[in-house]
């Protein structure tokens, strides 16, 4: 991958989280505060939950022929939670987007733990050629590339509450152009070798399709029995963090021929998978 977009990932990344920071409000830790059994519940389902799915998935004969970038963009994508593009998702009518706000931030703070664990358990249970990652050097990559910006927007708008309230907006629609932005050009860049992994790996499709469904349960699952909050915590719990996987994967995973082919490709399996599951589970209508 050439070092601009690589370059570009990084910043994309550093600005989505720090609108994140910036834009949120103190109702969105409401949830935090009045049902951390709740919440406690809906974190370990994205960050320990679904990771432990999708190394399970691996293990099964189903999965035993699997490219390895396949298993690799499978391994990624579970293993990083809070995703920024899924806020953008849950902003219409049916949705709680406070409540999607609390599990990101929330996520991406246990992402400094939780990812380094993962990627120490599948590299011991399931090892994949090429993935030469250790727990310290995922946890600092994910503290500079997730906490920092967060921490910088969060002392940003309690030091300059006005300017953050001006800024937040302009802010969050820059992070939005360039993470559409990074995702357009790996879609260029991997434009020739995309749709012979799709036409090469077709069992890999009903694998990430399936894990993708995994994540949709289990959110589903865990929220509270409203139907907005099911819909919210299962869209978040199934929306992956592709900025935080494609970084790992530039970083780490260079050598892996395929690999960002293979994780655009769960991207692209989850944002279908999810659309559908939104449709077929409508917002709830107000008299």
């Amino acid at each position: 991958m050439p070092p601009i977009v690589a370059l570009l990932v990084s910043v994309a990344i550093f600005t989505v989280m720090f609108a994140l920071g910036l834009g949120l409000k103190p109702s969105s830790f409401a949830v935090l505060r009045q049902h951390p059994g709740v919440m406690a519940r809906i974190l370990v389902g994205t960050c320990l939950l679904v990771p432990l799915a999708g190394l399970l998935l691996l293990e099964l004969p189903l999965t035993a022929d699997l490219s390895s970038p396949a298993r690799f963009a499978i391994a990624l994508m579970v293993i990083c939670p809070s995703a920024p593009l899924a806020l953008r998702r849950v902003s219409s009518p049916g949705s709680s987007p406070e409540l999607a706000a609390c599990i990101q931030v929330s996520a991406a703070i246990l992402a400094i733990v939780s990812v380094p664990l993962m990627v120490e358990l599948f590299t011991r249970v399931n090892p994949v050629d090429g993935w030469d990652i250790t727990p310290a050097e995922v946890a600092l990559q994910v503290t500079r590339v997730q906490l920092f910006p967060l921490a910088a927007g969060l002392l940003l708008k309690a030091w300059k509450p006005a300017w953050g309230e001006r800024w937040s907006g302009v802010i969050n629609q820059v992070a939005t152009a360039l993470l559409l932005l990074v995702v357009v050009l790996l879609l260029v860049i991997t434009s020739s070798s995309l749709f012979p992994f799709l036409a090469g790996n077709l069992a890999a499709l009903v694998a990430m399709a399936l894990m993708v469904a995994i994540s949709l349960a289990i959110g589903y699952g865990l929220a509270e029995r409203d139907a907005d909050k099911q819909r919210t915590v299962a869209l978040v719990t199934c929306t992956r963090n592709l900025g935080l996987a494609a970084q790992l994967a530039v970083v780490y995973g260079s050598a892996i021929k395929g690999l960002i082919p293979a994780v655009l490709t769960y991207t692209l399996v989850s944002i279908l998978l999810s659309t559908l599951f939104l449709k077929l589970l409508p917002a709830r209508t107000t008299a």
